[in-house]
């Protein structure tokens, strides 16, 4: 098993979230009104062509032909045409998972699932407060069903998004306890997704785990950096290496608390100025800091890692990160559509755009973990985590 296998098996921190569309590299996010305007793109001829390419179908096509799918088909083609992999346009219907992604909330039922070779849908975690909490589920259980809908049958993706609806609603969850299968009815429930983890370690060095950056990012790491430094952290392990970004104002907004005075990141966005933001001398993390990192630290996670690195303010473990240095602008439309275009890079505080090269850590080290598989993951039995005390330690 190799590190991403542990890693999800153990964490499930990307595989199968509850969030259904691949979206974490989106980065910076407004909400505006659409409004149609005309545009050269529509001409004459390409209007005709469109209306003889639709009653083609329609008299041709051997099924019956739904007009909302083709529509949506155009819109989705127009933005793939840009040949930009974070470029995206999101139907309505999908749309949720943005919002939820944005809000750091979404309403279903509650729980990390992923998906094995084998088709087996097994949970992975359970949320606190949620309708999975509420009907027993637990680590470990096999997913069969919800109403009609056999999880193995399914791609992961269509099957978390029917998991999710409005607050109230319910289905009917069939899953699998080792020899027992067991049904119970889930009320769908809104649930907060935690972005951040964290605990002390031995010696007295505290572990955060942040998963992305959304909205709720920053008050829950003030949550745990707070209580941390009330039980005496001596130093602080931030785990980065299943981030896959989020929101920059809240990377900014962690690192402000973080860094003495200096630059964190600076931004070159389409028609607008370029932006810098700096963390100012009013606040600053005075205790050694490690910085784990691998291929899925990518976006708003390598600003952080970046902005540590280039003010020589911590010590990067891991493996280079992914390499995504530039960024969407992203609009919800009046049907409750999106589309993220990409729009702008970022530089590091040293000047450098790191999209499609990445960030090489100080401490290059291949993962190695001498838990048991069966058990629950144990941060003293990662060799990563154990390179981070070491090195924080040589700081005291």
């Amino acid at each position: 098993m190799d590190y991403d296998e542990k890693k999800t098996y153990r964490k499930g921190l990307l595989t199968g979230l509850i969030i259904a569309l691949s979206i974490s590299v989106i980065m910076m996010t407004g909400i505006f009104v659409f409004v149609y305007r005309s545009s050269e793109i529509l001409t004459p001829r390409v209007k005709s062509k469109i209306s003889y390419l639709t009653k083609y179908i329609e008299e041709t096509y051997i099924d019956d032909v739904d007009i909302k799918k083709l529509q949506e088909g155009l819109y989705k083609g127009l933005v793939d045409a840009l040949g930009d992999k974070y470029s995206s346009y999101i139907p309505a219907d999908e749309a949720d998972s943005f919002k939820s992604y944005v809000t750091g909330e979404f309403c279903g039922l509650g729980a990390v699932l992923t998906k094995e070779e084998s088709g087996d849908v097994i949970v992975l975690k359970v949320y606190d407060d949620s309708a999975a909490k509420d009907i027993g589920l637990q680590m470990g259980d096999v997913i069969v069903a919800a109403d009609d809908k056999m999880a193995a049958d399914m791609e992961l993706s269509d099957f978390t998004s029917f998991t999710k609806g409005e607050e109230g609603t319910s289905f009917n969850l069939t899953y699998r306890r080792g020899e027992n299968t067991r049904q119970a009815k889930v009320v769908r429930k809104k649930v907060a997704i935690p972005s951040v983890s964290y605990k002390m370690l031995e010696g007295n060095i505290g572990y955060i785990e942040l998963s992305e950056f959304s909205n709720n990012t920053y008050s829950e790491y003030m949550k745990a950096i707070n209580d941390l430094k009330a039980n005496g952290a001596r130093g602080i392990i931030f785990d980065l290496r299943f981030n896959g970004g989020g929101l920059v104002d809240s990377a900014v907004q962690i690192l402000d608390e973080i860094l003495p005075k200096a630059k964190i990141v600076s931004l070159q966005i389409k028609n607008q100025p370029d932006v810098t933001y700096d963390s100012d001398d009013e606040k600053k993390l005075d205790i050694p800091i490690a910085v784990l990192v691998s291929g899925r630290t990518a976006s708003a996670s390598e600003i952080f890692a970046g902005a540590i690195k280039d003010n020589n303010y911590g010590t990067l473990i891991g493996y280079k990160t992914y390499g995504k240095g530039v960024v969407q602008a992203s609009s919800v439309l009046e049907d409750g559509s999106v589309i993220s275009i990409t729009s702008g890079k970022y530089y590091t505080p040293s000047g450098e755009c790191i999209n499609e090269k990445g960030i090489e850590p100080d401490i290059e080290l291949e993962f190695e973990y001498t838990g048991d598989d069966s058990s629950s993951y144990d941060e003293m039995k990662d060799n990563q985590v154990l390179k981070a005390i070491e090195v924080i330690n040589s700081k005291l």
